[in-house]
């Protein structure tokens, strides 16, 4: 079986992951280098990028789709499944990427609430100690949009913390009311579960549904004290209604991990801002997620050569994709 990891990030991080698959006949292809390789491959292992019917139509041999990660919106499902192509994704939680992405949520959280470019530069420019003054995330509350593997890490990190926790969905299902939440709220109502609250996390997927959910309005809604946290996808934050929300004051500020274009552009004024924290999408970039996500390719990649059913198989059903465990 020909496996192909198609991205020049599997170059960089080659030696954290490789030994894992030996035995297999491996292939890296960076980011220049794809096209030419694509005839070539019988597995595709990718990180979330465009793949529709003319990427597929290079990509002659392929058989498996196997995402590097949870997101899979930017496959053309439909025309994976009119190919017999399998698509599948790794479930974020119990990998390590899930965790490590709620750690992240957690760090951003705290370096607005502490102020930390400030501290910054009472540290090394000014020399003033005792200052600034921020805020305890205990006590606090938190909109937390999305209650899915990811959702669920954070939640129960920010409970440990002492914060209150008001969860968003797309559907509401018996099982939230075991996770200490202060209430679930629909998708449709996010506009009123984020009032009173003094973050918004979000933690969802980005599709049709959910692709600038974080618009004016419910930056309006969060308010002047509110602190908007994303390390989930750019798109589901309307850019333009952001700058505007933070140059109004109608936010306190910003945390991101993802953003619109990726990398951004290291001279984008938005990341200079003194109430913005950024990080380059570094959430699920640690060891155990690499060892974790990279376990469960490996074993994903020996059930299929055996012809075997993948595990966390992504299909179609009804016009919206769904990830079956």
């Amino acid at each position: 079986m020909k496996v192909l990891f198609a991205g020049s990030s599997f170059d960089r991080i080659k030696e954290s992951f490789i030994s894992l698959f030996s035995g297999l006949d491996i292939r890296i292809a960076r980011d220049e280098e794809i096209n030419e390789a694509l005839p070539w491959a019988e597995v595709l292992v990718t990180p979330p990028r465009a793949i529709d019917e003319s990427f597929l139509k290079r990509a002659v041999s392929l058989r498996l789709i196997q995402q590097w990660g949870t997101g899979i919106e930017g496959v053309d499902l439909g025309a994976c499944s009119a190919l017999g192509i399998t698509v599948c994704n790794v479930p974020s939680r119990g990998t390590g990427n899930a965790e490590s992405v709620a750690e992240i949520a957690l760090m951003l959280m705290l370096l607005l609430a502490r102020r930390f470019s400030r501290a910054q530069e009472n540290l090394l420019k000014i020399g003033r100690v005792h200052a600034p003054k921020g805020i305890t995330l205990w006590k606090r509350r938190a909109c937390l949009v999305g209650l899915g593997d990811l959702g669920h890490c954070i939640a129960e990190r920010l409970l440990c913390l002492g914060m209150e926790v008001v969860g968003v969905n797309r559907t509401v299902r018996p099982e939230f009311q075991d996770w200490g939440l202060r209430s679930v709220h629909p998708l449709d109502e996010l506009e009123k579960a984020v009032v009173g609250c003094d973050f918004l996390l979000l933690a969802l997927p980005l599709n049709k549904d959910t692709a600038g959910i974080v618009d004016r309005k419910i930056l309006r809604a969060l308010g002047p004290k509110g602190y908007l946290v994303n390390v989930a996808r750019g798109g589901l934050v309307v850019r333009e209604d952001l700058e505007a929300a933070l140059d109004a004051g109608e936010i306190a500020g910003a945390g991101l991990d993802v953003f619109w274009v990726e990398p951004p552009d290291p001279n984008d004024p938005l990341l200079r801002r003194a109430n913005v924290v950024a990080t380059p999408h570094i959430g699920g970039v640690t060891d155990e997620a690499l060892n974790g996500v990279a376990s469960f390719i490996r074993n994903n990649l020996e059930r299929f050569a055996r012809g075997e059913a993948p595990l966390s198989q992504v299909f179609l059903p009804a016009g919206r994709a769904e990830t079956r465990p």
